[in-house]
């Protein structure tokens, strides 16, 4: 009986190990088994890592799940420049778990020469009292230990992830991540065709104003200094600057939905002083010898303007976005497009001489459009009655 008992523990972590649906130990691809891997919620970060360190790449993409859907590691802007990209945003995180990367990244001699960074607003509003900043000491980079082992390879978990995995290759709209870290939402295609886009679109917002108003309307501490959020800001670009890259720092292209319901809820005046902000930050570590540079995504354009799709409708999809705070790749592509040099005027790259003109225009626009009836002012106004 133990003989047999050892014997299937090996079998099943064997077949794991092959089957690797986490990504972690490069096993080779087989059609119809292990091609596309499924999206899974546990060792996110070690998965990740051992991904990039495997694929050492040039350029990195850092941020939250706007990131993580939204930019394809393998946009043809960035192959043509030559580019080896890889997306390291993970959902739900911030900017110290982008920071706890790139030094892991540096550790590994991986430190990629370009970095994509986005920044979120949301993680600055509340203006949280600063921590301690994560170190190679303090948060060491993941590693395939006994308790990874246990937990996922030789494990009833592990068997599980290898048997959903071998599922997965049938499926039509897989949840998957590949192999760049991108996930490109498949799963939701379903959903757009059984709810449809409004419904997403709907829930997400209820979501949102639940979530911020809870913060505090600030964006540094009651006591003053700086917020957690801005010191690792700075820290990540300190660690850019040491490793000669160039960091371009995103403000997320967030449907004009979301602009028009933080101006509604009295938090226009902290966007704009938000931005302010990074761009503050920015031109400190230029100043050091950093190559940074800040680009705003977010303000009133067609692009950011597209339409919702009325209640009921299962049958349109959109070009550019899941729902409000979510985009497609396809617009993801337009901003890594202009980052890098193509003329196709979306988005404006800001700085201290021209950052005041922008906010006063940025915040007019968005007020002008909230004055003018709409049918995306008539459901903003509706979803903010009944919160």
């Amino acid at each position: 009986m133990f003989t047999t008992l050892v014997i299937a523990i090996v079998a099943v972590g064997l077949f794991n190990v092959f089957v690797d649906p986490l990504g972690v130990f490069g096993s080779p691809h087989v059609a119809q088994i292990n091609v596309i891997k499924p999206y899974l919620d546990h060792h996110r970060e070690l998965a990740r890592y051992q991904k990039a360190y495997r694929l050492c790449p040039n350029t990195g993409i850092f941020g939250n799940s706007r990131a993580e859907i939204g930019f394809d590691p393998e946009s043809p802007m960035l192959e043509n420049h030559g580019m080896t990209a890889f997306n390291h945003a993970i959902p739900g995180t911030g900017a110290s778990t982008s920071l706890r990367q790139i030094i892991w990244l540096k550790d590994a001699k991986c430190f990629p020469k370009t970095i994509f960074l986005g920044v979120e607003f949301f993680d600055f509003l509340g203006g949280s009292e600063p921590q301690s900043l994560p170190t190679l000491a303090t948060h060491p980079a993941p590693q395939r230990d006994a308790r990874f082992f246990a937990e996922s390879v030789f494990s009833i978990t592990g068997l599980r992830d290898s048997l959903a995995t071998l599922l997965l290759q049938r499926s039509r709209y897989p949840a998957t991540s590949t192999d760049r870290g991108f996930n490109p939402l498949f799963n939701y295609i379903p959903e757009v065709e059984q709810s449809g886009h409004y419904t997403l679109f709907r829930q997400r917002a209820e979501e949102n104003v639940r979530n911020w108003t809870r913060k505090p309307l600030q964006l540094r501490p009651q006591k003053g200094g700086v917020s957690d959020d801005e010191a690792l800001i700075d820290a990540i670009l300190a660690q850019a600057v040491q490793g000669g890259s160039t960091t371009y720092i995103i403000i997320y292209p967030y449907h004009a939905e979301i602009r028009m319901m933080i101006e509604r809820l009295g938090m226009g005046q902290f966007f704009a002083d938000w931005k302010r902000l990074v761009v503050g930050i920015a031109e400190i570590n230029s100043d050091q010898g950093g190559k940074v540079e800040v680009w705003d995504f977010s303000g009133v354009s067609p692009e950011t303007l597209e339409a919702i799709p009325t209640r009921g409708d299962r049958k349109t999809h959109l070009n550019y976005y899941w729902e409000a705070g979510h985009f497609k790749k396809e617009l993801g592509n337009l901003v890594i497009d202009r980052l890098l040099g193509k003329q196709n005027d979306f988005g404006i790259k800001l700085d201290s001489g021209n950052i005041e003109s922008w906010l006063a225009e940025d915040r007019h626009r968005v007020q002008t459009l909230i004055n003018t009836p709409s049918p995306l002012g008539r459901e903003v106004e509706d979803l903010l009655a009944r919160h």
